[in-house]
């Protein structure tokens, strides 16, 4: 790797930085997922990668209490200049985010197509 590149991607909020990273993961990773959505996140590392995820959603809720035994609660809620300046000083960090977060939803749709269009099927003749 070039050495501008290496200097470039140790900058924080970095636009050429959030491209390659971008491009690492459309090129890298077959499934970027988060428990923020989990649910999701397990339907698409079930589908995508079967031979190391496949009941993925079934062991989780069997030993969820197990997994969720560490986890630590925390306030969601951040005042607004706190908001405001985390939004300024990592906004590429944020686009980034963002663009995993669509990716995986992409994902999700594609391997659930046919309920999405049956569903909307029988909406539309309701």
């Amino acid at each position: 790797m070039p050495l501008t590149i290496v200097v470039s991607c140790r900058n924080l909020n970095s636009e050429f930085a959030t491209q390659i990273a971008k491009e690492h993961v459309e090129r890298e990773y077959a499934v970027v997922g988060s428990w923020e959505d989990t649910n999701i996140t397990l339907a698409v590392l079930e589908a995508y990668i079967p031979r190391f995820f496949a009941k993925a959603t079934e062991l989780y809720y069997s030993k969820q209490d197990e997994f969720m035994k560490n986890a630590t609660p925390h306030d969601k809620h951040l005042d607004e200049d706190v908001e405001t300046y985390m939004k300024q000083h990592f906004a590429y960090e944020i686009e980034l985010y963002n663009f995993c977060k669509q990716r995986l939803y992409k994902q999700y749709i594609a391997i659930r197509k046919t309920e999405f269009e049956q569903e909307s099927v029988a909406n539309n003749q309701t």
